[in-house]
């Protein structure tokens, strides 16, 4: 074939500057070339990507032979007939060609040799292809028809489940009832099982654009299933290659479930199940890491007494290798090697040891994965591999560790032994067999495991040891081995010991290589933990400059550096940082605008712009607090695409920290957000981050009725985890002090009651104190109303004072203990309602009172404050409870823990001018007191005097 193509290709491209003489020895030799050396010469070609050529030796070869055959002579070895099938098998073998992509493991090379097959590999190449065939020979007298091998081949280039579709009902048009058809099988069509077959496979496939891949992988699967209904009512009869191409297709659209309900409705009904079905399956498993449910393929398999192969034995022990579980891969490994020996079919093979080898990795047990190493150099696992045609017996070939058995356990091994199993690869081109150097995957392993065993230790002597076996191993590597991705390990490694000159210095030093983001991403993050952004900064420019595309990590890191700076001024100023990050953000491309890469940043600086609007000093004045604002909302806006949730819930914070509250922009934020999240629920898919920094918003600005609306629209109330809540606990409370500022009280209970049940958020102590102040205050509106006659703004049945006593039990029954504050404010209620007894009893459920009363601080959480005892004393003065307030009113002068205020004197005014009557009528006098009710002397009164109704 080699000898064919290079004296065909030679004659060809000769051909064109002779004359028809030459031309018609061309014709002779295409005379002489049979058919099938024809297509073996194409598929050659077309497997070494030189389509260019494949089809110009088709086309001609072709053109020759239809040439022949029109000729009337009966000395022609080509009739009709037999031109018409040396076409069809031609053009069979092209169109396959240009089906399947490059082998990726072939050879480049500098010159225009392996064409581009991305053009070829298109619907509509192929299927011009197979119209040039159908029409361009015979000057068009005859028809060179397809058969199903035809059609196949043009299936295999559609990727996607809708293309395939309609090529699908393409051909069913124009060959489905075409009863003079070429046909493989007398008794079948052209459009057969076969064909089917290969539309069902391009629903499994993907296309290269991320979004077309992303419908094409959920719309394929039903496709497919919509497909095997077809073929269930019209024919042709699905076979096993029929539905495990189904069940891969929905294995690689993520709907196991789907696959698993089809099984079950096989084994059902009376198919034959074969292990081919159950192969699919299983590597779906592997894909979702589902270890139960690929376990109980394999029991029934066995159940049903299907062939169980080696492949399915792999694709079960990657499964286990993904899941993490040595234990349970060794013990199929055992059983395979102990009581399945006699079974070809399941002896395992190198790539069954690598698998087993790769669960111990993942598993970090490296103690099995080094026995498992050393059983498998000493030979203890062979294959029986069967010999030649004249063998006439079998030979054993015991398995070798290959590089990828080298690799996988230096993966899990740690740096001293990583260092060790490099020195015995290197030693082992001494044997006379089992011949394994490292490489560049070997060196990156190790290096990489000094990073994690790095990252557990503790001792700086034990970190800069680790530190000196990576530099060790990169010197190993030496110059035929090193390269990008052993450089950005070692660089990595220093950053995680935290020296960033060594960093800076692999950097700069790298040889026979360029360095690439990953390894730029490494030194700024060395840099960023020094605090040092200047040099952190430069780096990233100059990443900038030679045209590396920045990562999610890179902005990341420039973004820590510059917030956590070492240099005091820059530390302290959030309008310098601000300005620097602004700076990255000007020179940013529109692919790292993108949340997906520039996230970060964009996060990091909406947080400096909330700080700034956040802050009370540092020069933060109005003016630039508006202009804060104003470039926080340009900053959101720059952001190119979808915004997620981190950037989304500090541009909310930005809204909320404003003063007063940007609640307006928030609601709109909210209702025009797309983000979609694994943590968000309910219809606007928004988290639980973002609705509690708009709810925020709401409530600062005593738009709690606007934050309610949220909750309820973003919340998703009645799916809310218990442990995790609809919103913060900080934005309900906040949501209750609104509802407090904006005197309705009876809304912050309201809100109080349903936090546990409706929002599954356990209350706290602020939220029990804003309810109590709420009512409170509403009890003091309510006394104010009553004395003056003032129809309340809305109807309650409530008495604020009462609820507030109830609250106060509530929330010791739940365990919280009320604060000073809490005390004051339902003491204050029962003041306002003249429940003086009620007053006196909320002081006497204390345990501090009676130490109080004993004038002894004991700095509990409710020791009564001033306000508290002011509240009482005036509680009975409205009561006329003189007794209870003249020994409130003297244990507060005297006691050591509270001092007195101008309140106070004023009650202790009240009391000395007030009639003082026992409950028998007997009055007393109260001279005894009007000395002591007065401590700071008759200045006091001197205000008071002359004016009306002082009391």
């Amino acid at each position: 074939q080699d000898f064919l193509a290079g004296n065909i290709q030679q004659n060809y491209d000769s051909s064109r500057l002779k004359d028809a003489s030459i031309n018609t020895k061309m014709r002779n030799l295409s005379l002489q070339i049979l058919p099938r050396d024809a297509s073996s010469l194409i598929r050659l070609l077309g497997r070494h990507g030189a389509l260019d050529s494949m089809l110009q030796f088709c086309r001609q070869y072709c053109k020759d032979i239809s040439d022949i055959a029109e000729q009337s002579s009966g000395d022609n070895v080509f009739g009709e007939s037999e031109a018409e099938e040396a076409i069809l098998y031609a053009y069979t073998a092209a169109i396959a060609a240009c089906s399947k992509p490059t082998s990726a493991s072939l050879p480049t090379r500098e010159e225009k040799s392996w064409e581009n097959d991305s053009n070829y590999r298109s619907i509509e190449f192929l299927l011009s292809l197979l119209h040039e065939m159908e029409h361009g020979y015979f000057c068009g007298k005859h028809l060179v028809r397809p058969n199903s091998y035809t059609l196949t081949a043009v299936l295999l280039g559609v990727d996607g489940g809708l293309d395939a579709l309609k090529v699908l009902d393409r051909f069913e048009k124009d060959y489905g009832n075409d009863g003079g058809a070429r046909t493989v099988d007398d008794n079948d069509g052209i459009v057969t099982v076969q064909v089917y077959n290969a539309a069902i496979s391009a629903c499994s496939r993907s296309k290269n654009n991320s979004a077309e891949k992303r419908v094409s992988r959920i719309d394929g699967w039903q496709v497919a299933l919509s497909i095997l209904q077809r073929m269930r009512r019209y024919g042709p009869s699905p076979n096993d290659q029929t539905y495990a191409n189904i069940l891969q297709a929905c294995a690689e659209s993520g709907q196991i479930n789907v696959a698993l309900s089809l099984l079950k409705e096989l084994q059902k009904s009376s198919f034959p199940l074969t292990s081919k079905i159950y192969l699919p399956l299983l590597k779906a498993c592997a894909n979702t890491r589902n270890v139960n449910v690929a376990q109980s393929l394999i029991e029934s398999m066995k159940e049903n007494s299907l062939r169980i192969t080696i492949e399915h034995m792999n694709s079960y022990l990657s499964v286990v290798a993904k899941c993490k579980e040595s234990a349970r891969a060794l013990e199929i490994l055992n059983e395979m090697f102990d009581s399945k020996v006699g079974d070809q079919a399941i002896v395992p093979n190198l790539i069954t040891l690598n698998t087993v080898l790769s669960a111990c990795a993942n598993s970090d047990d490296f103690e099995s994965a080094r026995d498992l190493l050393e059983q498998i150099k000493e030979g203890r696992f062979k294959v029986a591999a069967r010999g030649g045609t004249n063998s006439r017996k079998s030979r054993e070939d015991v398995i070798r560790p290959d590089i990828v058995s080298y690799n996988t356990v230096i993966s899990c091994a740690d740096p001293q032994m990583a260092l060790e199993l490099i020195h015995e690869m290197r030693l082992s081109r001494r044997n006379r067999d089992g011949v394994v150097l490292p490489n560049s995957v070997s060196f990156t392993n190790a290096i990489n495991r000094c990073r994690v065993f790095i990252n557990k230790s503790q001792s700086i002597d034990e970190r800069d040891a680790v530190l000196d076996i990576a530099l060790t191993l990169l010197e190993l590597a030496g110059d035929d081995n090193v390269n990008v991705y052993v450089y950005s390990a070692a660089i990595w490694t220093a950053e995680a010991v935290g020296n960033y000159q060594v960093a800076c210095s692999l950097l700069c030093g790298m040889k026979n290589c360029t360095p690439n983001n990953v390894c730029y991403d490494g030194v700024i993050s060395s840099l960023a933990q020094h605090g040092l952004h200047r040099e952190a900064l430069y780096i990233y420019y100059e990443m900038k400059k030679k045209a590396l595309s920045a990562t999610r990590k890179t902005y990341q890191k420039v973004a820590f550096a510059v917030r956590n700076s070492r240099e005091s001024e820059l530390f302290e100023s959030l309008t310098r940082q601000a300005a620097l990050l602004e700076g990255v953000l000007s020179g940013m491309s529109d692919r790292d605008k993108e949340v997906a890469i520039g996230g970060p940043l964009f996060e990091s600086l909406l947080a400096v712009y909330g700080e700034i609007l956040s802050s009370s000093n540092g020069g933060s004045g109005m003016h630039e607090k508006q202009r804060a604002f104003r470039a926080a909302r340009m900053t959101f806006d720059s952001i190119v695409g979808s915004v997620d949730d981190a950037c989304l819930t500090a541009m909310l914070a930005v809204c909320s920290a404003a003063s007063p509250s940007n609640w307006n922009e928030a609601v709109t934020l909210l209702h025009s957000s797309d983000i979609i999240c694994g943590e968000a629920r309910g219809p606007g898919k928004v988290t639980k981050r973002a609705l509690s920094n708009a709810v925020i918003a709401c409530a600062k600005a005593n738009e709690w009725g606007e934050g309610l609306n949220l909750i309820e629209l973003y919340g998703n109330c009645s799916v809310a985890s218990k442990s995790n809540g609809v919103v913060s606990i900080t934005a309900m409370n906040l949501l209750i002090r609104a509802c407090g500022r904006s005197s309705r009280p009876d809304k912050a209970v309201e809100i109080l009651n349903n936090m546990s049940v409706k929002y599954s958020v356990k209350p706290d102590l602020a939220s029990y104190r804003y309810a109590i102040v709420a009512c409170n205050h509403a009890e003091h509106r309510e006394s104010i109303r009553r004395r003056s006659g003032t129809i309340p703004e809305y109807e309650s049945s409530l008495k604020w004072w009462q609820c507030a006593l109830s609250l106060l039990r509530r929330m010791r029954e739940e365990g919280l203990q009320p604060d000073a504050q809490i005390l004051s404010s339902v003491v204050s209620a029962c003041e306002a309602a003249g429940e003086w007894q009620r007053a006196i009893g909320v002081l006497q459920s204390l345990r501090s009172f009676s130490s109080f009363l004993g004038g002894k601080p004991t700095n509990c959480e409710d020791d009564p404050n001033l306000y508290c005892l002011n509240a009482a004393i005036s509680a009975c003065t409205k009561g006329g409870a003189w007794l209870e307030a003249v020994q409130l009113y003297e244990h507060t002068r005297t006691s050591s823990a509270v001092r007195p205020n101008f309140v106070t004197v004023i009650f202790s005014l009240l009391l000395s001018i007030m009639p003082i009557k026992s409950n028998s009528g007997r009055q007393f006098s109260r001279k005894p007191f009007e000395k002591r009710s007065f401590p700071l002397g008759s200045s006091v009164l001197t205000k008071w005097k002359g004016e009306k109704n002082a009391c």
